[in-house]
């Protein structure tokens, strides 16, 4: 029998590193009565959102001792039963690690991109890349309560279709779509949402609890679209919305839909 030689095999796979979009999971505390039920409540009823999405749980603000109390196990399972995939922890103390790597977790170091951004954001893993929009004016609408104004960031715009299995997230502001997103694919952001396209997958607007926040879709016909802790499915639309020109808000009784006109790509 011939010996193999190995140098001259083909690769069958290539390992390489890649920049990616992940929600990440800031903690602040870690008692279990008041971290679990927090998190029922606020992550329970939108979990279609957040299906089969992965995450990252952030410990930089949590001290080493109050680390040391966290059951990871715990932990993983309990977001697992909210429909997360927990895939790793940032920002371990030392003294966890072998913990988090028993709860089936990787054990990433402190984010560096932070300081690379030029944006007020809590996700440093969604980077914005468009010109800062022009400060608010020095006497601005008394209407406009003051944490509005600060948390104002810049739009995040998107030039190409965004595929099946493709996330754009813009964390803390809007969203523009120049394009069209397909079925399978998923839009998220904290602010508007607008899509120049055909919507066809999901889009989430407002998903920090902004309840004013709207999704604008030239052509609607989603696999799901949310405002804050509202959605609804496809199978749930009405007939009349389909493919049509849509705007879509939070109203008290649930989502609402206004048709705005009709789109034809065919004429222009």
């Amino acid at each position: 029998m011939k010996a193999s030689d190995s140098s001259s095999e083909a690769s069958v796979f290539e390992l390489k590193g890649s920049v990616l979009t992940v929600m990440v999971l800031y903690l602040r505390e870690t008692d279990p009565d008041l971290l679990y039920p927090q998190l029922k409540k606020k992550i329970g009823p939108a979990r279609s959102f957040f299906n089969n999405a992965p995450l990252l749980i952030d410990l930089k603000a949590v001290i080493e001792e109050e680390q040391m109390r966290l059951d990871f196990l715990v932990l993983t399972t309990f977001l697992r039963g909210l429909g997360l995939v927990p895939v790793g922890v940032r920002a371990a103390a030392d003294g966890v690690a072998q913990r988090v790597l028993d709860a089936g977790l990787g054990v990433l170091p402190p984010a560096k991109i932070e300081k690379a951004i030029d944006v007020s954001t809590e996700e440093p893993m969604v980077e914005q890349a468009i010109e800062p929009i022009p400060d608010p004016p020095a006497e601005p609408d008394p209407l406009l309560e003051p944490p509005l104004l600060e948390k104002r960031v810049p739009a995040k715009v998107i030039t190409q279709t965004v595929r099946s299995g493709q996330q754009v997230v813009a964390q803390d502001g809007d969203l523009i779509i120049l394009s069209s997103v397909n079925a399978g694919a998923e839009v998220v952001a904290g602010g508007n949402i607008h899509v120049y396209g055909a919507l066809r997958g999901r889009a989430m607007a407002g998903v920090h609890g902004d309840a004013g926040a709207r999704i604008f879709s030239l052509q609607c016909n989603p696999e799901l679209v949310a405002v804050a802790d509202a959605y609804m499915v496809n199978d749930s639309l009405e007939s009349r919305l389909l493919n049509r020109c849509v705007m879509i808000t939070r109203g008290s009784k649930g989502l609402q839909f206004e048709v705005l006109g009709t789109f034809d790509p065919h004429h222009g």
